[in-house]
């Protein structure tokens, strides 16, 4: 009991469920994997962005869609006393869009190459490959609605697996077209579905007036039954649109990358247009999508912003590392001591211990004893253990 009469209990705390501790050689892995991607992505000319972890509620609602699983249910809310409801950063794009349009990146006009590595948060069931804290590269390319920039995303995107020796992915394309395409199509996939309303899950029975797009990513095996002969987005392009997607797919045969025309990629969030992909493991089992993402162009009119092209991806480090365990990759050993200092004595210690940190200071990793009174064969078993 404190001075004020309370009674405190202790507890063991743990890390809240749906995050994950990194340390050790785990962290070593992680730091090894970064590495490469972003010398990948600087490669191809990319340059960091960093966005804040909390945003206005507004940044997502208003350009991923109301009616996405990460509006209704996923965000984590914060009230701030002074800026209103704030959230956790659950998704790159967004955040990066209204970093765009606040500093008038864009108003150049020139092509801008940026990337991102940040710490993502939606409160969803924990399971393997799917955290509630999640860490995610992306890259993002503005104003160009050229197909080479499709093409390059994609291309850059697989050079990054290809740098881990990654074999075991596909590479899914399809094109969403333009708002007058899918406005089009959402009518045909309403007209298609409603006769079988009664057997669609009831997630997909509430997308379909709103949605219907979205029944297409359903995960309950009747209502994919029934989306197995739905119709195409393919079906209800503009000339224009099947141009920029036969483009794209020339620059990404001409770049050697493999890739499945796939009209059921439709990707869940509300801003993509035209290009959309997603590169998929039987490494990960049933959560199966590496990476992905799509072409986005008009998100800045949801932040009150002219138009203007742009296309992007992003990149799970928890499922790549995942996926890089399962195919064997060879990861680095983690840095060790260069040397290890062994004092017998004060004497030795006080003569050592000014030499370890010129070493150090130096860039070379040593370890002493700071422990006295060992024998030589306790610390001789201790510089086995560092090695």
């Amino acid at each position: 009991m404190d001075g004020f009469g309370l009674t405190w209990t202790l507890m063991k705390l743990k890390a809240v469920r749906g995050t994950h501790d990194l340390f050790g050689a785990e962290i070593s892995r992680w730091h090894h994997v970064e590495t490469v991607i972003r010398a990948c992505l600087e490669s191809f000319g990319y340059q960091e962005i960093r966005t804040p972890v909390l945003e206005q509620m507004e940044v997502f609602s208003q350009s991923v869609g109301e009616d996405t699983d990460i509006v209704e249910k996923q965000m984590y809310y914060v009230d701030d006393k002074s800026s209103g409801r704030l959230v956790l950063r659950p998704e790159g794009t967004a955040a990066f869009v209204r970093s765009v349009v606040e500093h008038q990146l864009h108003r150049t006009g020139n092509p801008g190459r940026y990337f991102y590595y940040l710490s993502m948060f939606r409160h969803e069931r924990p399971q393997k490959g799917r955290l509630r804290q999640f860490h995610q590269f992306g890259a993002e390319f503005i104003n160009s609605d050229a197909p080479e920039a499709d093409a390059e995303l994609i291309v850059l995107l697989d050079q990054i697996y290809q740098k881990f020796g990654l074999t075991q992915y596909e590479v899914r394309i399809n094109s969403l077209g333009n708002p007058e395409c899918r406005q089009r199509y959402r009518e045909a996939l309403q007209n298609y579905f409603r006769p079988y309303f009664s057997e669609l899950d009831e997630q997909s029975q509430a997308r379909l007036d709103r949605a219907p797009i979205r029944i297409l990513d359903s995960k309950n095996e009747r209502t994919q039954e029934i989306a197995a002969d739905a119709p195409t987005i393919l079906d209800y392009l503009s000339p224009e649109d099947r141009t920029h997607f036969e483009i794209t797919q020339k620059r990404l045969n001409e770049a050697g990358v493999n890739f499945i025309v796939d009209p059921k990629i439709v990707r869940g969030l509300d801003y993509y247009c035209r290009t959309a992909f997603e590169f998929t493991s039987n490494l990960l089992g049933a959560q199966s999508a590496l990476g992905g993402g799509g072409r986005y162009d008009g998100l800045s009119e949801r932040f009150d912003e002219a138009p203007f092209p742009a296309i992007g991806w992003a990149l799970g480090m928890e499922r790549l590392m995942l996926a890089l365990e399962a195919s064997g990759y060879a990861f680095p050993e983690p840095p060790k001591p260069f040397c290890y200092m062994a004092a017998l004595g004060e004497a030795a210690f006080d003569i050592l211990y000014p030499i370890s940190l010129r070493l150090k200071r130096k860039g070379i990793p040593v370890e002493l004893n700071y422990v006295q009174g060992k024998k030589l064969k306790a610390l001789l078993k201790e510089a086995n253990r560092s090695q």
